[in-house]
């Protein structure tokens, strides 16, 4: 929930999520298929709050969490709800943009969403105060990075080694961003970070968009647990029972 990358296909792209937590926190679930107002969702669920900070539903919505709005902000003592559970909330939705839209988000910690739905691609902040809605150009890679965790000088450092990678016309696939997101070894703001052991990066998750299916994999980064999970998406004429 720290860094999220899309990068644009003929077939609708690709994400990738790099989950910045401290290690004490318990292990989260590996990704799995959870049924809710009548919505197949895939996603990892936290074993602490329940929720989830990157998932995909079988209507073809994707929906990734990262903390923070556009700047750090001061954390209050209590919190109404985990942001966790308004992705799970959305992921179930057959409109997250308007859902999101129409939520009350008073006293809750702010948070962005990356969402793709309808082809359509969204940043959607919420910084304590306001909502921001905010439509992003589908034939460009985007990556984006916490404003809790990162500078604004080490967000555009980031961007420029993104872009520089993406330069070279690599082959797009859950190794290849994998191993770019490796390959520095700055353990402060680099990609795979360890502050001290007190934040660290978790987990990576690599989402594939097809047109009759979503995949996604999912990298348990502290225990070396990796596994792919397919789910398969609604044809337009089939409907939700």
């Amino acid at each position: 929930m720290c860094t999220v990358v899309f990068i644009p296909n003929k077939k609708g792209g690709y994400f990738a999520s790099l989950r910045d937590e401290s290690p004490k926190r318990a292990a989260a679930f590996a990704p799995t298929i959870t049924k809710k107002n009548g919505v197949k969702y895939l996603a990892p669920i936290d074993s602490l709050a329940g929720g989830t900070w990157i998932g995909l539903s079988e209507l073809g919505n994707v929906i990734i969490l990262l903390n923070g709005g556009f700047e750090t902000h001061t954390k209050e003592n209590h919190y109404l709800k985990s942001r966790g559970l308004i992705v799970s909330e959305l992921l179930s939705s057959e409109m997250p943009v308007i859902d999101w839209q129409l939520m009350d988000l008073a006293h809750i910690e702010p948070f962005t969403l990356i969402l793709w739905s309808e082809n359509l691609l969204f940043q959607l902040v919420w910084d304590g105060k306001t909502k921001h809605r905010i439509r992003l150009d589908t034939s460009l890679a985007h990556l984006f990075s916490s404003a809790t965790l990162y500078n604004n000088e080490s967000k555009a450092k980031r961007e420029d080694l993104f872009t520089n990678w993406l330069a070279m016309k690599p082959p797009i696939t859950k190794l290849s961003l994998l191993h770019f997101f490796q390959s520095f070894d700055d353990k402060q703001n680099g990609f795979i970070i360890n502050r001290n052991d007190d934040m660290k990066t978790l987990s990576y998750s690599f989402i594939e968009l097809n047109e009759n299916e979503l995949m996604m994999s999912y990298y348990d980064l502290e225990r070396y647990i990796y596994c792919t999970e397919i789910l398969p998406q609604l044809t337009k004429i089939e409907t939700l029972n």
